[in-house]
Order: structure tokens, then C-alpha cells, then sequence
């Protein structure tokens, strides 16, 4: 990963969120489902403000951010990856996010424990948490709307 400074992974999260709100545009044009599109939109919409809010993270308070402790509900852990594409079903759609958050979460985690550096691992884990929560929020759709009614 190569991050050096601070500053380095706040360019990277933001280059993250940004490759995340572009995916998720993408998934919202190429679906055929109202109800997916819509929800890609909304994904897009949260990844944008957190691309903004990371852009705009005064590294001088950078300490003051604070990591939370977010449960997992561990569905990502049962699911395959799949392939983005044209005609995914509603379901197939929540499981592609899923997976997507699964990956940064863990991507943020391994940097967090690859530095020694105390003000980078407090960033690097309270970008972990942020992942973890889009994955949080789009499990529990998926339990409920694809678990729950299966």
C-alpha cells in the first residue's frame, strides 16, 4: 500500500470513495431494477459525501476523529464474489455491495495494523469503521429483504 504520511491516506480514501461512487453510478445505470437503481444512487450519493468529507479532514485534528466499534453481522463471509454486470438481479446487486465494502473495510484494517505510527492507525481505523457501517447498512437490507423473505 505504501502509505507514508497521513496525508497520503487521506488522498487514497479519497480516491477510494471516488472509485466507490463511480462503481456505484455505474451499477445504477446498468440495472434494469427501479428499486436497485434507486438504491445505487443513494450508495453513490453516500460515497460522494464521504469523498468530501475526506478531502476535507484537517490533518492538524486528525487525532481528535475517533474510531467506533461497529458490529459485523458477517453475511459477506457466506457470500461469492460476483461479477458487476448488466442484468443483476436485486439480490445479486446487494451482495456485489456488500462484497465491495467488505474489501475497503478490510483494505483500511491491514493498514491500520501495518503502522506503528499512532496517528495514522486512529485514521486508517476510523476509515475502516466508515466501511464497515456501509457494509453494516447494506447487510441489513439484505437480511431483510433477501434472508428474511426466503
Amino acid at each position: 500500500m505504501g502509505f507514508i504520511t497521513l496525508e497520503d491516506v487521506i488522498k487514497f480514501a479519497v480516491q477510494r470513495e471516488d472509485t466507490a461512487y463511480r462503481l456505484y453510478k455505474r451499477a445504477a445505470e446498468q440495472t434494469t431494477s427501479i428499486s436497485a437503481r434507486k438504491m445505487f444512487e443513494e450508495f453513490a450519493a453516500e460515497e460522494a459525501g464521504h469523498k468530501d468529507v475526506f478531502s476535507r479532514m484537517d490533518l492538524a485534528k486528525a487525532e481528535q476523529y475517533r474510531a467506533s466499534k461497529i458490529s459485523d453481522m458477517g453475511i459477506s463471509k457466506y457470500l461469492v464474489d460476483i461479477e458487476l454486470k448488466p442484468d443483476m438481479t436485486y439480490v445479486e446487486i446487494l451482495q456485489y455491495a456488500i462484497k465491495a465494502e467488505e474489501n475497503a473495510y478490510q483494505l483500511y484494517k491491514a493498514a491500520a495494523e501495518m503502522t506503528e505510527e499512532p496517528q495514522l492507525k486512529k485514521t486508517l481505523e476510523v476509515f475502516a469503521d466508515v466501511e464497515l457501517g456501509h457494509k453494516k447498512r447494506i447487510e441489513g437490507i439484505y437480511d431483510e429483504r433477501v434472508l428474511t423473505e426466503n
